[in-house]
């Protein structure tokens, strides 16, 4: 029997990711390829992320395809693709290092899906696909119609992908009833933003297990923050703006900082300092440091009654 030769992408041997974590170094990934997935609410920074990854691809050799329903991303990447036959042509002249497909619907996306796949098919060059919205052109079954083939052709992206140097991002709202269970199923990047709805929480625990992530610190995430979960481990990132969105999007404000307000309030702030830096506020730092922040006489008591408590339950 004649022994087949383990796949190798050897682009991927000295390409790497900057997501605001360490350094994610794609050399795990190259018997494997890449295939990518951020999940959050809209406003998370879901977007930002795909298009910081595929800036960061097309500088190192990948031609990146973005696929935007919201028809927004011409004004920074350039004029989309007017069809299906012109994406072919510069997938294959790799003469534009980034090109946008704007897509409403599963309908739409469909013969530029078959291009891409042709493409990967025929040349076996790297190419990166960041699809927004994937709910919108992946069903969590197999359907009919142009739905049944946008799903048929994503899951094609991720199971055939890897032999043919097309990786794969996608987002979604929700971990699950979002897109088809192939693609979660066959994921190695992961990225979890904040989530509010406690309820979702069951199906997003297996991904945290032993990690000593709760859904607190999920549902605390600020928008652009995310779990990342990559072949060296979970880690928190603070995602950088991509370079095209940052030279067009509004400076944010700096938040303001809020001060406890009541027991409660305080409780939960104290459960986040370490045991010996609550030991060291003894009263006169206290009151101290209430002088210099204002607090009110009320807030000075719950924030003392809060802190004995706290030392009581962990002394």
């Amino acid at each position: 029997m004649t022994k087949r030769p383990v796949i190798r992408r050897d682009e991927m041997l000295t390409a790497v990711l900057d997501l605001g974590g360490g350094p994610i170094d794609l050399a795990d990934y190259a018997t494997t390829g890449l295939v990518g997935v951020a999940v959050g609410p809209r406003g998370s920074g879901k977007t930002n992320a795909g298009l910081l990854i595929a800036e960061q691809l097309a500088d190192q050799g990948w031609v990146s395809v973005l696929v935007d329903p919201e028809l927004e991303l011409e004004s920074l990447y350039g004029e989309a693709m007017s069809s299906p036959g012109e994406l072919q042509r510069c997938l294959r002249t790799r003469d534009r290092k980034i090109l946008v497909v704007c897509a409403k619907d599963a309908e739409e996306f469909v013969p530029y899906g078959e291009a891409i796949l042709e493409a990967a098919d025929t040349h076996r060059q790297p190419i990166f696909c960041m699809i927004d919205e994937g709910q919108l052109f992946s069903a969590v079954k197999k359907r009919k119609g142009e739905i049944g083939r946008a799903t048929d052709l994503i899951n094609d992206f991720v199971g055939r992908g890897r032999k043919r140097a097309l990786d794969l991002f996608m987002t979604a709202l929700r971990y699950t009833g979002t897109v088809h269970r192939e693609v979660f199923a066959n994921k190695n990047l992961t990225l979890i933003g904040v989530q509010e709805d406690p309820t979702v929480w069951s199906s997003l625990a297996p991904q945290f297990r032993g990690s000593k992530i709760s859904f607190s610190d999920v549902n605390s995430l600020s928008p652009g923050e995310f779990f990342c979960f990559s072949r060296q481990g979970v880690e928190k990132v603070k995602m950088p703006m991509a370079g095209a969105l940052s030279k067009v999007a509004r400076r944010a404000r700096a938040p303001k900082r809020v001060l406890p307000a009541n027991f409660s309030q305080w409780a939960r702030a104290m459960s986040a300092i370490p045991l010996p830096r609550l030991q060291a506020l003894s009263d006169d730092v206290v009151s101290l440091m209430g002088a210099v922040a204002g607090l009110t006489p009320q807030q000075m008591v719950d924030g003392a009654n809060a802190l004995q408590d706290e030392l009581g339950l962990r002394t």
